[in-house]
């Protein structure tokens, strides 16, 4: 698969949670579809926004399975495989790649004293037990693990599958700037962090994005735009849209608030989060009522203009 089949949008999927906080993989075909419809690239499972780490090892693969299965040949399906180990992360990619995983995602362990040798080491371990392409999550607000572009490049470079990046490493439009310097434009760097810098991120060559915008059609109208040359009617896309993307990049609420979101949307049944994921309260439901009421005509006009596209 090379870096243009590859562009694009690609949608973070949640992972569905029934009202006693089991998987509920029946919504799954609905989240895809909407994907689908909107254009996008390809979905994204088992990342943060799927909350991966409230998951056991057991629950993995039926997720896997089912969003494979929904996508069919339609969509790329990128598997969240990090773990705690080189060897806990290669077991996760052989098992993604098995079911049918397009490509896998893998931000760097946790460790005590991170360091190059160490994360080097963690995905040339991916890298062996794998022929699908890797994208490598810069995240590291979660992980604690810097990495800078020069090391980026250096992943790039010796590991033959670490193709393309997720960047979410703030303020993100540099930082595009230095790997895409760094790599020599040998890999495609995705944005992330709920779309929020998707337009400068585009300007400066990203590829695409990968985030769970409840929204993924306004995100796809954005890209296709820009891809097309119209940066003025993107830029303006990109600013209509920029108040709920604002609040749904809440921190530490922003999965709660994209699942009611969702479940808005008839995408889920149920905006459950797993706890100690914290969930929105009545008050953040109000602000959220606000915000969508104030953006009704806009979003109404967007969405039938999606509807009318698709």
């Amino acid at each position: 698969m090379n870096a243009s089949e590859f562009a694009g949008i690609h949608f973070m999927m949640p992972t569905p949670f029934a009202a006693d906080g089991s998987v509920d993989t029946g919504p799954i075909g609905r989240l895809v579809e909407k994907a689908a419809n909107a254009g996008c690239t390809g979905v994204v499972t088992l990342g943060v926004m799927g909350e991966a780490h409230r998951l056991s090892d057991r629950e993995r693969a039926p997720i896997i399975e089912a969003v494979v299965e929904a996508c069919g040949e339609r969509l790329t399906v990128t598997v969240g495989i990090s773990g705690q180990s080189g060897a806990q992360a290669a077991d996760r990619v052989r098992e993604a790649q098995s079911i049918g995983a397009t490509a896998a995602m893998a931000s760097p362990p946790t460790m005590a004293k991170p360091n190059d040798a160490g994360v080097f080491n963690y995905y040339r371990a991916i890298d062996d037990a794998t022929t699908i392409p890797i994208v490598v999550q810069d995240l590291p607000e979660q992980t604690g693990v810097h990495m800078s572009a020069d090391f980026i490049a250096r992943l790039n470079a010796e590991l033959s599958n670490a193709k393309f990046l997720k960047l979410e490493d703030p303020p993100t439009p540099p930082k595009i700037s230095a790997v895409r310097s760094a790599t020599c434009d040998n890999m495609g760097v995705f944005g992330g962090l709920g779309g929020a810098f998707l337009f400068e991120e585009l300007r400066r060559g990203a590829v695409g994005t990968m985030t769970g915008f409840a929204y993924p059609e306004a995100l796809v109208k954005i890209y296709s735009q820009f891809a097309k040359g119209e940066i003025e009617r993107a830029r303006q896309t990109f600013y209509g849209w920029l108040p709920l993307i604002r609040y749904e990049n809440t921190a530490g609420l922003s999965l709660s608030i994209r699942k009611h979101l969702m479940a808005r949307r008839g995408m889920l049944d149920s905006p459950a989060v797993r706890p100690p994921t914290p969930a929105i309260d009545d008050l953040g439901i109000a602000e959220l009522d606000d915000i969508l009421s104030a953006m009704a005509p806009f979003i109404e006009s967007e969405i039938a203009e999606a509807t009318i596209a698709a």
